[in-house]
C-alpha cells in the first residue's frame, strides 16, 4: 500500500470473535448474520465454503430443451441478451402454471444456482424462483428489469440427488405486474462457483447495450475468476492477484484489467468514480462501500466489493477466508457506491 495511513491499517482488521457457523444442511451465506458482519472485520476465517460432492460439476438448462423445460401456455420470443436463441415468458396477470427446469443433481450436497434473463422495462420487478431443496421449496425474488445478459446468483442450496424439475419460475410475480421470464438456469457443485467458467456466453455476442454496460458486466466476470483466492490482509502483506487478496486488493486487481489504477485501501478508492445516488440503482460492476464498525464520518470505509446483481457482492471476506460472492445484506453498514463510466 502506497499510503500507510493509520486508518488504512485498520481496514480489514478484527473487532471481535466469530462463533462457528457449521450447521448441517445450510450454506454459510444463508446462516443468520447475528452480530457478525460478513465483510472484513473478523479475527480469522472460521466459515468453510463447501466445494460440493463433485467439484467442477455444472449443468445448464435452457428453455429450448424440450425434455428439460416445461412451461404450458407460456410464449417464446427472440431477443438480444438471453441465453440461446429465445426465452419463455408470460404475463404475470394471466395466472398460467409455473415454468419448470429439470436439473440433474449427481449427489446430495450443496449447490449454487444461477439464472439468466434479458432485462426489459416490461419485465416483472418481482419474479419468484422456487428451488427444490432437501428441506422443501425455497423461494427467492429477483428484479428482471435489471441485471440482464449475465448469470445472476440465486443462492446456495442443499439439494438431494436425482434428476427432477427442481427449479421453477412462478407465473405470478409478487407485485402482479409485468412479464415474468424463464430463460436459463445453471447448477454448479459447491457453495461458491464461477458460472462464467462453466458455460458459453449464449447470446452476449448480440447483446445490444451501451459499451459501458457491457464493460460493467465484464467486470463481474473478471471478479468471479478470483473466487476462492485466499484472504490475506494488505498491509502488512503484499497484494497478489489470485494468491493473497483482501477487500481493496481484490477490487484493485480486478479494475486494473479495465485501465483503472486504484490504491489498495477503501478510503482512497472511495475518491474515485461517480456516486451512485440510490442503493436501488446499483448495477453489476459498481464498487460498493461499507462502514462495518459504524464509526461514521471518522473513518467510514472498512470494506469494499463489487456488486454482481440481485443483492450479491463479489468481495474478499475474512468471514469466509477467501474471495466469495455472497449476500450484501449480511455486511453491516452500507455506505454508498461508485461507478466508472469509462472502462478500457
Amino acid at each position: 500500500m502506497r499510503r500507510p495511513l493509520l486508518a488504512s491499517m485498520m481496514i480489514c482488521m478484527a473487532t471481535g470473535l466469530l462463533a462457528s457457523a457449521s450447521s448441517f444442511g445450510v450454506s454459510a451465506e444463508e446462516q443468520g448474520p447475528g452480530k457478525i458482519s460478513q465483510g472484513s472485520l473478523v479475527d480469522s476465517p472460521q466459515v468453510e465454503v463447501s466445494e460440493g460432492p463433485r467439484p467442477g460439476y455444472s449443468q445448464v438448462v435452457d428453455n429450448s430443451m424440450e425434455d428439460r423445460f416445461d412451461a404450458p401456455n407460456w410464449e417464446e420470443r427472440p431477443g438480444t441478451s438471453q441465453y440461446g436463441e429465445d426465452y419463455a415468458y408470460t404475463d404475470s396477470s394471466e395466472g398460467e402454471g409455473p415454468a419448470r427446469f429439470k436439473v440433474e443433481v449427481p449427489a446430495t450436497g450443496s449447490y449454487s444456482l444461477y439464472a439468466r434473463w434479458p432485462a426489459r422495462a416490461e419485465n416483472s420487478a418481482a419474479t419468484r424462483f422456487g428451488i427444490g431443496t432437501a428441506s422443501g421449496i425455497q423461494w427467492t425474488r429477483v428484479d428482471q428489469q435489471k441485471d440482464g445478459g449475465i448469470w445472476v446468483r440465486l443462492g446456495a442450496y442443499r439439494m438431494e440427488a436425482g434428476d427432477r424439475y427442481s427449479v421453477q419460475v412462478s407465473s405470478e410475480s409478487d407485485d402482479g405486474e409485468g412479464e415474468v421470464v424463464a430463460d436459463a438456469v445453471m447448477i454448479l457443485s459447491g457453495e461458491q462457483a464461477n458460472p462464467d467458467a462453466e458455460a458459453s456466453d449464449g447470446g452476449d455476442a448480440t447483446f445490444e447495450a451501451s459499451a459501458s454496460l457491457r464493460k460493467s458486466r465484464m467486470v463481474v466476470r473478471t471478479a468471479r475468476r478470483h473466487l476462492g483466492t485466499r484472504y490475506v490482509r494488505s498491509p502488512p502483506h503484499r497484494c497478489k492477484a489470485y494468491r493473497k487478496e483482501d477487500c481493496s486488493c481484490h477490487t484493485k486487481v480486478v479494475f486494473r484489467k479495465f485501465g483503472k489504477s486504484l490504491p489498495d485501501n477503501p478510503p482512497d478508492q472511495w475518491k474515485r468514480g461517480k456516486m451512485v445516488r440510490k442503493k436501488s440503482n446499483l448495477r453489476p460492476g459498481d464498487l460498493v462501500f461499507f462502514d462495518e464498525n459504524r464509526n461514521g464520518k471518522l473513518q467510514p470505509w472498512d470494506h469494499v466489493g463489487i456488486y454482481s446483481g440481485n443483492g450479491y457482492l463479489m468481495h474478499a471476506s475474512s468471514y469466509f477466508g477467501e474471495v466469495v460472492e455472497s449476500k450484501m445484506k449480511y455486511i453491516r453498514g452500507y455506505w454508498g457506491a461508485k461507478r466508472f463510466r469509462k472502462l478500457r
